[in-house]
């Protein structure tokens, strides 16, 4: 009789198949536009190239750099639109690294400085990368005068927003732009929102307080101790905190693993180029090219090709070795656990509070389940494919006995648990999926119609989250209809 397999190798076994599965998961419906990978081998490729050939690397470098950052915007629908976003990111991205390249020896300014981009930092237009360059810009770089640096950094802005300006490089537009616009609101209201906004623990607002009080806490303890590399740290905290638990957890899974691979690329990548700038600028822009449109597809792979381009925009007359970006990875994967606590300790919500938080992952648990139902589909059934039912039953289960402990009725998210067991029961009787006749491409379908719910639910009040997530629900299980009537 064979001995049975060990329990640490079997739970070890099952955690690196999770994390395979939660690594190598899509984003939502998204695709691999490879218009925008040669946009971007345009914008931060272009300039690298002729800075080589014409022996201004340095200069070159700053260039691309405004480019990157500006690029990480998703381009706006109508033309009038996405002109005045490539004008805001412009002066707001130049803005923070004058701040950071002329106060940066000021630990009080740039505390200040951060605290407040932090807590804008849930608003659309604004995110976390002026953040990224705020840090990026303190300490040496590439070219020491400062006027010469913002103009180069804001030409290089400039580039990268006139190349998405273009339909075939930065997408087609749209007659208008989707949905009515959200009314203006006084200085009163808004001040009124913001005090119910505090009052309710707002997941947007809670999300903007995390981020503010780890970002700040961490800048000023890395400086203090004088951690090389300490930017890295603080990029991984931006990078990885998200507005709920799943949605971080699911960012650091992807940021690390991608990460790690990165840092292996970037090594091999950095002995073909040590020394010679116009093989640089080449993988500048190949990886560039690569790299941009996965933020779309799939996080995970960002980080591969992501990771070198960075190193060798901001390392350009450094001799950067094996142990410099080992460092950069573990400061990297520092700023993830950091995140992780934050999202874990900081402004705990009370349990009706925490309704958005689970209605998330509800849908993300049906979207999962729906994946491995499509994978069986095409594939045929395989050991272990039970996994993700059991996780989206939990994920019902646990959100029903939220509402048992809260203090009122909340219709709206019991509805919303009504209709994924109503998704559960229209598949999981067709077990074993592969002769059921349900259709893998409806069943992808359905999944990316939760993806989308679940990562916009943060966007919306409170008492709008349930019906949100119950009308995802309806439409991934009528999307599959068709194939389990």
């Amino acid at each position: 009789m064979a001995a049975p397999r060990p329990r640490l190798a079997s739970t070890l076994g099952s955690t690196v198949r999770e994390l395979r599965v939660v690594y190598l998961a899509r984003e939502g419906s998204g695709r691999y536009d490879w218009h925008l990978a040669v946009a971007m081998a345009l914008m931060v490729g272009a300039p690298v190239l002729v800075g080589a050939a014409a022996g201004r690397t340095s200069q070159a470098v700053v260039v691309s750099l405004g480019a990157w950052f500006t690029s990480l915007a998703v381009p706006r629908a109508t033309a009038a639109d996405r002109v005045r976003q490539s004008a805001f990111r412009t002066i707001l991205l130049t803005s923070t690294t004058a701040v950071g390249l002329l106060v940066g020896d000021l630990l009080w300014a740039v505390l200040l400085v951060s605290a407040v981009l932090c807590l804008l930092s849930p608003l659309t237009d604004v995110g976390v990368t002026p953040l990224i360059t705020l840090v990026m810009a303190i300490g040496p770089q590439p070219v020491p005068d400062t006027a010469e640096h913002l103009l180069l950094f804001s030409g290089g802005s400039l580039w990268a927003g006139a190349i998405l300006l273009v339909p075939f490089l930065g997408g087609a537009y749209s007659a208008s732009s989707a949905g009515p616009r959200p009314a203006r609101r006084g200085a009163r209201e808004s001040l009124a929102a913001l005090r119910r906004a505090a009052r309710e623990g707002n997941p947007r607002l809670r999300y903007a307080v995390r981020i503010c009080v780890c970002f700040t806490v961490a800048y000023a303890v890395l400086t203090w101790l004088d951690v090389p590399h300490a930017a890295w740290a603080l990029v991984g905290i931006l990078t990885t905190l998200r507005p709920s638990w799943g949605a971080t957890r699911t960012r650091i899974t992807k940021r690390l693993v991608g990460l790690c691979l990165g840092c292996v690329l970037t090594v091999a990548l950095l002995a073909l180029t040590s020394g010679r700038p116009v093989a640089a600028a080449i993988v500048i822009t190949v990886c560039g090219g690569i790299a941009r449109p996965m933020r779309g597809w799939n996080y995970g792979f960002w980080p591969v090709f992501g990771t070198p381009v960075l190193i060798l925009l901001t390392e350009t007359d450094a001799h950067v070795v094996w142990s410099d970006v080992l460092q950069r990875l573990t400061n990297n994967a520092l700023g993830a656990v950091l995140a992780a606590v934050t999202v874990l300790f900081v402004w705990p919500a009370r349990e009706e509070r925490r309704f958005p938080e689970r209605l998330q992952t509800l849908l993300e648990t049906h979207a999962r389940f729906l994946e491995r139902v499509a994978t069986v589909v095409e594939y045929g059934p395989a050991p272990a494919r039970e996994r993700r039912v059991r996780a989206a039953e939990a994920a019902s289960v646990e959100l029903r006995s939220a509402l048992d402990r809260s203090s009122g009725p909340h219709l709206d998210v019991l509805a919303a648990v009504v209709a994924a067991d109503r998704l559960r029961g229209a598949i999981t009787p067709l077990r074993p999926y592969a002769i059921s006749g349900l259709s893998a491409p409806d069943l992808r379908t359905a999944a990316g119609i939760l993806d989308a719910a679940a990562a916009g639910l943060t966007s919306l009040e409170f008492d709008a989250t349930g019906r949100s997530a119950t009308g995802a629900l309806d439409s991934a299980r009528a999307t599959v209809g068709a194939g389990a009537a």
